[in-house]
């Protein structure tokens, strides 16, 4: 999602490189065809079109971040807090993208600053492995006041179980996340469980346009000790005493998105009870999640009277808390 100076340079010379052949075949071809004369100024509109969405990420990347935005990802998102200063700007840019080509819709609920970019971080976390990766098939995702059945209903059923999904026929192009639990996923970093990593993960895993548990950016080399993983895995019998949620046994692309969940919240757990799960879902992301985390206390939740977590000795509602509230 990112774009750096090489990439702009290579997508201007394209796009001059077309936009001049197809203007160059309008004034050749209107000396035998007057009516081919049409297609020089349709040079232009190619133009356009082919740098629009790289000129726009280029401005979109040169705002500034907001204070909001900031103060959430240090009050609320282990994994920022983690990262060296390159890599947080890096994650602020991506977030900036996403927030500007991605629709946040609440349904029957509010979409505050905490929701947008607890949403954004969900998504750039997976990626920040990545040199480039794209989001291409998502357009929105609804947020809706709690979990919801497979008729999307919150309200009235006993089975509405479901804390979020990626669309599939008619919601192609949309994710469905419970904002409690997309909430819940941030504030809790030792269960093992955040929804939002979860469906991103998903995502991730679709890049090649199939939902199946193998992820299509791993290395060739990488793939095929994971697909006989998961096979057996999922052959064995699961037990309740399992380090691993019970869902991950549901099939291929629910063990991946599960241990996406277990890779990036509990890393030094999931290596140490098994170390070449572990070791595979690094080469996979390409991320040392567990080096990252190692040595960081987990956070506890940060209260009006406590010390800012960004470090500068003021109390929380002093501090950040107030930019959260701008």
């Amino acid at each position: 999602m990112l774009v750096s100076q090489p990439q702009n340079h290579r997508n201007l010379n394209l796009s001059l490189a077309v936009a001049v052949v197809i203007a160059l075949a309008g004034l050749i071809g209107g000396f035998f065809a007057p009516i081919v004369f049409a297609f020089v100024p349709v040079a232009g509109l190619v133009f356009y079109w082919l740098r629009r969405t790289t000129k726009r990420r280029l401005a979109v990347i040169g705002q500034a971040f907001p204070e909001s935005w900031e103060s959430i990802l240090r009050s609320r998102v282990e994994f920022y807090m983690a990262l060296s200063p390159a890599e947080q700007e890096r994650f602020r840019n991506l977030v900036k993208v996403f927030l500007d080509e991605v629709a946040i819709t609440g349904i029957r609920t509010d979409v505050d600053e905490v929701t947008r970019v607890l949403v954004a971080a969900s998504a750039v976390i997976p990626i920040l492995g990545f040199d480039d990766f794209e989001y291409a098939t998502l357009g929105e995702v609804l947020i809706y006041p709690g979990s919801f059945d497979d008729k999307y209903k919150t309200e009235g059923n006993a089975n509405a179980n479901t804390l979020g999904m990626v669309g599939v026929n008619h919601l192609s192009g949309v994710m469905i996340l419970s904002k409690p639990a997309l909430i819940a996923g941030f504030d809790n970093t030792t269960d093992k469980r955040n929804v939002g990593i979860h469906e991103f993960a998903h995502l991730v895993d679709k890049a090649d346009g199939e939902v199946d548990g193998v992820p299509p950016l791993a290395d060739p080399a990488d793939l095929n000790p994971w697909v006989r993983w998961v096979g057996e895995e999922l052959r064995r019998d699961a037990t309740s005493h399992e380090h691993i949620d019970d869902y991950a046994f549901t099939n291929e692309a629910e063990y991946f998105a599960v241990l996406s969940e277990y890779f990036f919240e509990t890393p030094t757990l999931l290596q140490q009870r098994n170390p070449k799960l572990y070791d595979m879902l690094r080469k996979m992301y390409h991320q040392d999640t567990q080096r990252l985390l190692s040595g960081r206390p987990k956070r506890r939740r940060v209260g009006r009277n406590s010390p800012c977590p960004c470090g500068s000795g003021e109390k929380y509602k002093r501090c950040c808390k107030r930019h959260v509230a701008k």
